[in-house]
């Protein structure tokens, strides 16, 4: 062998050591996974950020329904792409679509079979929660890993453990009924199935007439317009009025009974379905308009003028004939809550400023404009005033603001606010605690409480990020809070000082401060330090119940100690969880 062919072989050994070398490395590219699947949302209207947190300025809005695709994801946060760029929305307010992976199996019905089941993100216990399922409740499987099952429940989308789920050849048995029924409640939401996971197509109010067509273990199925829909069994009294099922049954059937209330100030009306259509009119918050046809999530309405036109489904909420339920303020007093409230000329806060009034100032109310009250002024003219700074009474001196204090936690709105996250760290503790860690434990322990009661659980944040305290209160605004509870833990220059303090700033708030505070007294081993009013913004401005609670000193070396455990933060969850419960039962 001469010194060429020598050469020429040590070459091609060279070059198959390189390829060898190289070679392991190639399979890491198939293990980088982008995120891939499209995001459903799941509420009217959702700011898609610049950024993953609520910090971030607004990029866009979107709607509920729309579908995107989904290109990343960070924490809590997806990355979608839509037609103004790529942007972040919160995984809470989306419900999400992924790429089958593994082995798709069949699909199959199920039924829960505990209670307090944990839906998350992903098959294993260390994925976060995507929301709470109670035993009974029914669900699709559409995929399996291993031991975890791939469910969907209303536009709720996520993994749970196959021991947890019954398989069940059929959704649940429905028994024919054929009777007249009259809602109990207000504000009851009306389901697309009968699940608390389910989609929310309208409300019915107290009074209201509905045709009962079926029933299955605690839901009603009912006619809603010229759609099936359920309702809780425990909202509904069967009526015994003269006449037959099926003449009552005529009154309430058809499309004309079915009525959209705006649920936004200068909505455009449109003559197509599509943000594109030429606009033909303009409605305001609170009016309602008798619904003539539906089409892609728009409805068709006629306007006063005659004219018909097209409007945003996302910003309609769909009830009955709402004749029983209009306004009827002609006997009723607003008293103003705090020294110099603004009276506008208009029902804006950019509008102009008539006069400014003192707490306890009284008004009669000659009309309601969405949020706002028109008011009679004492030279005779008239003004208006935001609703969430005054209390409203009868003539004869009984308040009549809306509270909704009956059925227990089922279906309440509870907005829990972890104080403080991000740079804002609140205090810190004699050996170093943070604040904001400290609330986030004891909120999330809160929320898994309420949620598996049947309330709809709302987080300000659910990681460490900075929340503005306007932003916690438009959430509880926005909403609309049945209860809002600010956790905090407190400190003070004197490291002796312990204990728990609840505070309110309104008088409408004080109900919900003495029954949480009365619990808390009664299973915090701290000293009592009361209920107090605490001039703090998250309960100020807030126009629903809310209170501010402090668990404890993180100044005081002991406290500090203590509230750390999670023995305690589990038993503060528990004690805020029973006041509610005590609270809403009234």
């Amino acid at each position: 062998m001469n010194i060429m062919e020598v050469k020429k072989i040590k070459k091609v050994l060279a070059s198959i050591l390189i390829v060898l070398l190289m070679s392991p490395f190639q399979p890491g590219v198939e293990n980088v996974r982008a995120e891939t699947g499209k995001a459903t949302i799941s509420v009217s209207t959702l700011n898609v950020r610049t950024g993953p947190g609520l910090s971030f300025p607004v990029l866009t809005k979107v709607h509920r329904g729309e579908e995107y695709k989904i290109v990343d994801s960070q924490k809590d946060w997806y990355k979608v792409k839509t037609k103004s760029g790529e942007g972040w929305v919160a995984d809470w307010l989306v419900s999400v679509e992924t790429a089958a992976t593994g082995d798709s199996s069949s699909s199959f019905n199920g039924r829960v079979n505990t209670d307090g089941l944990r839906v998350r993100k992903g098959p294993s216990t260390s994925d976060g929660i995507v929301t709470v399922l109670q035993n009974g409740d029914t669900v699709t499987v559409t995929d399996k890993e291993g031991d975890w099952l791939l469910i969907e429940s209303g536009s709720t989308r996520g993994w749970v453990h196959h021991d947890f789920i019954s398989e069940t050849n059929s959704t649940p048995s429905k028994k024919s009924v054929n009777k007249q029924g009259i809602i109990t409640d207000d504000a009851l939401n009306v389901r697309n199935s009968p699940s608390l996971q389910s989609s929310v197509l309208g409300v019915l109010n107290k009074g209201d007439a509905v045709e009962v067509t079926g029933s299955v273990s605690g839901w009603y199925e009912i006619k809603f317009g010229n759609d099936k829909a359920w309702i809780s069994e425990s909202y509904l009294e069967f009526s015994s009025g003269g006449g037959t099922s099926s003449e009552k049954a005529e009154e309430t059937s058809t499309s004309e009974n079915l009525t959209g209330i705006i649920t936004v100030h200068g909505l455009n009306v449109r003559d197509d379905t599509s943000l594109n259509g030429r606009i033909v009119g303009k409605v305001s918050k609170g009016e309602r308009y008798t619904l003539l046809k539906e089409k892609n999530n728009w409805y068709q309405i006629k306007l006063s003028n005659g004219n018909k036109g097209w409007v945003a489904g996302w910003y309609v909420q769909k009830t009955v004939t709402a004749a029983a339920h209009e306004d009827n303020t002609s006997d009723e007093n607003i008293t103003i809550l705090y020294n110099g409230t603004n009276v506008r000329s208009d029902a804006s806060t950019s509008a102009n400023v008539l006069l400014r009034a003192t707490s306890g100032d009284s008004f009669p109310v000659k009309s309601k404009d969405g949020d706002w009250y028109e008011v009679r002024l004492p030279d005779g003219s008239s003004g208006f005033v935001a609703g969430w700074v005054v209390s409203i009474r009868s003539a004869a001196g009984e308040n009549t603001t809306p509270r909704k204090r009956s059925g227990g936690l089922q279906d309440k709105v509870i907005v829990i606010d972890p104080g403080h996250g991000g740079r804002d760290s609140g205090t810190t503790g004699a050996s170093g605690t943070l604040e904001k860690l400290l609330t986030m434990k004891t909120g999330e322990l809160l929320a898994e409480k309420l949620k598996s009661a049947g309330a709809k659980v709302i987080l300000t944040r659910k990681t460490d990020e900075y929340l503005s305290l306007p932003s916690r209160v438009s959430l509880s605004h926005y909403y609309q809070a049945d209860a809002f509870i600010s956790i905090h833990f407190d400190s003070i220059m004197d490291s002796s000082i312990a204990g728990h303090t609840t505070y309110y700033y309104q008088n409408q708030q004080k109900d919900l401060a003495d029954d949480i505070h009365g619990s808390l007294s009664d299973r915090l081993p701290t000293m009592d330090r009361g209920v107090r009013i605490g001039d703090y913004h998250v309960i100020r401005e807030n126009n629903r119940p809310a209170v501010l609670l402090e668990l404890g000193f993180l100044s005081n070396p002991t406290e500090e100690a203590n509230v750390n455990t999670q023995y305690f933060q589990d038993l503060a969850a528990t004690a805020i969880y029973h006041g509610l419960g005590d609270y809403f039962s009234e």
